[in-house]
């Protein structure tokens, strides 16, 4: 590989040519360099791009040879611009405007996910931030569960009652369960500590209770939601699942929280089954026919299959 130690200015006009033609006439190298680049390094740029390390490895070796320079170094394990990289990549800029930059990436897609609030701030939180900071070009709203944010959603993500059946899976593409979430009453550990703990509905008079209304949707549900509804006193109503985990956390009512959730890494212990019925959501997704050919769309149901293979 040639070593060139010349300003970026100093490019000769017959090499840029040359470079235009042999980097920026394929669209998969441009893409490859440009990504790694602009993502710090390998590993960024590789998941933005859904290859192996390995594989984008290779390509920017085979890159490099085709061109005769050498475009990376590593530092401290990072990937930093040679020289000759960094003329590269500034004689990109130059190169590349806004017509050849929306040929190269595709047109960015404006995604919609439907994601109902319980799994969306249960489960699905920290998958979604690092989809976004891995693929910064995202665009992205989030709305609820609402049957007409479902209508218009490219990704839909819902609850229903176990073996019951639901009219999403027939409108929409590639159905598939990802989960079966079971809820348990919990309540914070200092709570617990140096008291009896109640062991069954009739114990909790004295225990205050916070009741999340989502949950009344469900007939699964109804042993509990009919003992909150019963209750004369000291029971709390929110409409949010965050609401609900704060009340819990921190004012030491007694509600239910979905098993496996991130709600339990922060101090709350489960209490002794003490319900008759289980108490069981299954979680399904499926992508709009409109969006199922979309590269991103299909990325992100991917990524939401997997947070829930690995419970």
């Amino acid at each position: 590989m040639s070593s060139s130690h010349s300003d970026v200015g100093s490019l000769s006009p017959k090499l840029a040519a040359l470079l235009r033609t042999q980097l920026f006439g394929d669209d998969h190298a441009t893409r490859y360099f440009l990504t790694v680049v602009r993502r710090g390094g390998f590993s960024m740029a590789a998941r933005s791009l859904g290859l192996r390390y390995s594989t984008l490895r290779n390509e920017i070796t085979r890159l490099e040879e085709h061109l005769d320079m050498r475009l990376f170094h590593s530092t401290n394990g990072r990937a930093k611009l040679t020289l000759e990289g960094e003329q590269l990549f500034q004689l990109s800029e130059k190169l590349l405007d806004e017509n050849a930059t929306t040929a190269m990436y595709g047109e960015q897609s404006d995604l919609v996910l439907s994601i109902p609030t319980l799994v969306l701030e249960g489960f699905l939180y920290r998958e979604l931030i690092s989809i976004l900071r891995e693929n910064s070009g995202l665009k992205v709203s989030l709305v609820d569960d609402a049957p007409e944010m479902q209508e218009t959603a490219d990704l839909v993500i819902w609850l229903q009652e176990p073996r019951d059946g639901n009219e999403l899976r027939r409108k929409l593409t590639q159905p598939r369960q990802l989960s079966t979430l079971s809820f348990s009453p919990y309540v914070t550990e200092r709570m617990t500590r140096g008291r009896a703990v109640p062991a069954g509905l009739e114990d909790m008079e004295h225990f205050m209770t916070v009741q999340y209304d989502g949950y009344e949707s469900f007939s699964c549900f109804g042993e509990w939601n009919d003992f909150i509804a019963q209750r004369r006193h000291s029971a709390i109503h929110v409409d949010s699942p965050q609401a609900q985990w704060q009340m819990i956390r921190w004012a030491n009512c007694i509600g239910l929280l979905p098993d496996k959730s991130a709600y339990l890494n922060s101090g709350v212990r489960r209490l002794p089954a003490f319900l008759d019925t289980a108490l069981e959501l299954d979680v399904w997704s499926g992508l709009n026919t409109r969006s199922a050919h979309i590269p991103d769309a299909r990325m992100i149901a991917k990524r939401v299959s997997r947070v829930f293979r690995s419970q």
